[in-house]
């Protein structure tokens, strides 16, 4: 072989990167789940989404990068970066993440991953770094926090190398009312990574009038649910179906005679109603397409974060506001242990559900079309993500 030629194949090699993408176990199988039901037809005539999409592995991954890898993810707060030098990290499915805040108090978001070998960076969920940069705990590379590296050891011989063209892998990050959000945007695209509309719709028509950007975070529960995570996200959706049967305490402190389910936007869902006690006033449950959940009510505000774990397992972060001004320690807590027991009651639900699910009794069921077309609706755009990222990127 020609030295030339082959000294020039080993570069290409060397500064060529891939893109990991999905890839079916069962290609017959996928597209014959994804000829199985349709986003075309009318609530008053749909089927619910086959049980297989609630069960099926190949369906989880591909929302890995059809869903979770296009979509914009709440990924904290606002007031846990408050000055230069502070980080939080966390992960979603695989996807480690860094969010920091430099000394020009510029947000930046990046991979948690060091170039060099694919180390994690920083463990901590939350810190300080004095000299806002980042060391690689592995090898030492040092990155600065808007990710540049500035300093690798030991390279003195490394060829097709340049120290100021490494960078760690930045992801999209934005910030609306009290909340930081990320898209990992696994198809880098301009159109995916600015859509952040349906979001700014509910900060600026449901929960900016109720100043929910003063409320104080006080604390988080994780509830570990054997469910997949959209029977979660069905199980809020059903326009209040359920709570008359499974959330007594709950539904004697809401009017439910006014309850109603509005469908702004594809990526949106409201379901309001007014309360008694402790959910005085109007009460809101959004929902932001795909996993977030946000309630209002009162001097009280609880965020629900579904991360999946797999196609049987899923975890739920709530998270807890409240007003200084009107509540004191007596309130919070009274206010947690209602909602403790409304996720209690949820998660029996959630779970029984997936265990019906996996019968050979059920596959499909329907649509209560008076409360349930916000469910509807959420399968309806997951449907059709999953269906144009396989056709365009897998088939």
């Amino acid at each position: 072989m020609n030295f030339r030629l082959l000294r020039s194949s080993l570069l290409l090699q060397v500064s060529c990167r891939h893109l990991k993408i999905y890839s079916p176990s069962n290609k017959t199988q996928i597209e014959y789940l994804l000829q199985s039901w349709s986003s075309k037809i009318p609530v008053e005539r749909a089927l619910t989404l086959p049980s297989s999409f609630y069960t099926s592995r190949d369906i989880f991954e591909l929302e890995r990068y059809a869903i979770f890898g296009q979509n914009w993810l709440l990924a904290g707060r606002k007031s846990q970066l408050k000055k230069p030098g502070d980080f939080l990290t966390d992960r979603f499915l695989s996807e480690p993440y860094i969010i920091n805040i430099d000394k020009t108090s510029t947000l930046y978001a990046h991979y948690n991953v060091c170039c060099h070998h694919g180390m994690i960076l920083l463990n901590n969920n939350q810190g300080h770094i004095e000299t806002n940069e980042i060391t690689c705990p592995y090898h030492g590379w040092l990155y600065d926090f808007n990710g540049r590296l500035k300093r690798a050891f030991r390279l003195k011989t490394i060829e097709q190398f340049k120290a100021s063209t490494i960078r760690l892998k930045p992801i999209s990050i934005q910030t609306i009312g009290p909340f930081i959000y990320l898209n990992l945007n696994f198809l880098n695209n301009d159109n995916i990574k600015n859509d952040l509309s349906h979001i700014e719709y509910i900060d600026k028509k449901y929960l900016k009038s109720t100043n929910y950007e003063q409320l104080e975070y006080v604390s988080r529960k994780s509830y570990h649910i054997k469910c997949n995570w959209k029977i979660f996200i069905d199980n809020f959706l059903d326009g209040g179906y359920h709570v008359p049967y499974a959330h007594k305490q709950l539904c004697s402190i809401l009017n439910m005679n006014e309850y109603k389910t509005v469908v702004d936007h594809p990526k949106i869902s409201v379901q309001y109603c007014s309360g008694t006690k402790r959910t005085e006033g109007d009460v809101l449950f959004i929902y932001i397409y795909p996993n977030l959940m946000i309630n209002r009510y009162g001097p009280y505000m609880d965020t629900n974060l579904v991360v999946p774990i797999d196609e049987r397992n899923c975890i739920v972060h709530m998270d807890y506001y409240y007003c200084p001004q009107l509540t004191n320690k007596t309130h919070e807590n009274d206010s947690q242990n209602d909602s403790y027991v409304v996720q209690q009651e949820d998660i029996y639900l959630c779970e029984n559900v997936q265990l019906g699910l996996e019968s050979q009794a059920y596959d499909s069921g329907r649509y209560a079309p008076t409360v349930e077309h916000a469910m509807h609706d959420f399968h309806k755009t997951l449907f059709d993500q999953l269906e144009n990222y396989y056709n365009n990127h897998v088939k």
